[in-house]
């Protein structure tokens, strides 16, 4: 970690054309040498007031720049325009009030199988070895690709929801609490997978970012609830994919049903289409892809116990 004094940034320079295209630069850092970097963001030297160097075990190098920036006190005085209500899950990692949903990718998951030859051949190496130490740094790699996968993935749908909406609605999940309770390992591996507090906090640092506004609210019976009446559905188990109240026969996907609620439960009220059941409008950067979304109509089969449904899914 460097102060203001002891490196040099120099020699910036663009190379590559079209996608390939790349900012470079020199660092020199004091009792060290010099690096070439590769520059992400444009910032100013002026205001830099700290470096900081950081190996990964994976042996890739990143050199941070904190920059001093004006605090900006700015909040708008009127009330967000639009909100929006985030159920998180284990097959659909979230799902909107407005009737779009992510897929939850599983990352770790998708990438167990090639974690346990690395670390098959890992244990069959002499500690400290050379080749050890090569396989312990290509299992690192492995799993900072998980990592930076699932990040990048938390990211992009902080900024699509920015874009769009005033208010973000979370449920205050219990990580933790849900982890020991889960029945099975496969379950309790994807609820690690899923990384719901990871989200939470990247999705609250993109809105708080651009001035907007995060509430969490109690997720206590929230996929349960039904969001037309507010009674408690206490026959819905896990496996049940559609919520069906048995008081007002009202019928919706669980998980939008869930995300509706967490939307009153935040003290607003959702768009006209819920009740009606208008399809919902759709960004165009959000194609429509298949049947996910649920509504409820007089006279339609919806109330009489069937199901139309629409879906939409976030780009990756």
């Amino acid at each position: 970690m460097y102060p203001q004094s002891g490196w040099k940034l120099s020699n910036t320079r663009e190379v590559g054309l079209g996608k390939n295209k790349k900012r470079k630069a020199r660092l020199y850092l004091s009792k060290i040498g010099f690096f070439t970097l590769i520059v992400h963001r444009v910032f100013p030297e002026s205001q830099v007031c700290q470096v900081c160097v950081k190996l990964n075990p994976s042996g890739r190098i990143h050199v941070i720049f904190l920059v001093e920036e004006p605090e900006s006190q700015e909040q708008s005085s009127k009330e967000p325009g639009k909100a929006v209500g985030v159920d998180l899950g284990i097959t659909r990692l979230a799902t909107l009030s407005d009737g779009r949903f992510l897929e939850n990718p599983r990352p770790l998951e998708r990438s167990l199988e090639k974690i346990r030859i690395i670390q098959k051949k890992l244990s069959r190496k002499r500690f400290l070895s050379a080749n050890w130490l090569k396989t312990k740094k290509r299992l690192a790699r492995e799993y900072e690709h998980v990592k930076d996968f699932r990040r990048d993935l938390f990211f992009k749908l902080g900024c699509l929801l920015a874009q769009d909406y005033d208010l973000l609605v979370l449920e205050d999940l219990d990580t933790e609490g849900l982890i020991q309770k889960g029945e099975t390992r496969t379950r309790r591996m994807r609820l690690y997978d899923s990384s719901f507090s990871e989200l939470r906090r990247c999705l609250e640092w993109v809105f708080q970012k651009q001035g907007k506004t995060v509430l969490a609210v109690p997720s206590y019976n929230s996929s349960r609830e039904c969001f037309l009446c507010g009674r408690i559905n206490q026959s819905l188990t896990l496996e049940d994919r559609v919520f069906h109240c048995p008081y007002c026969s009202f019928t919706l996907d669980r998980d939008l049903n869930a995300s509706l609620v967490l939307l009153k439960r935040a003290g607003w009220v959702p768009p006209f289409w819920c009740a009606c059941g208008t399809p919902p409008s759709t960004s165009p950067t959000l194609p429509r892809v298949g049947e996910a979304w649920c509504g409820y109509e007089v006279g339609s089969p919806v109330r009489k116990g069937g199901v139309s449904s629409r879906g939409f899914l976030l780009p990756l």
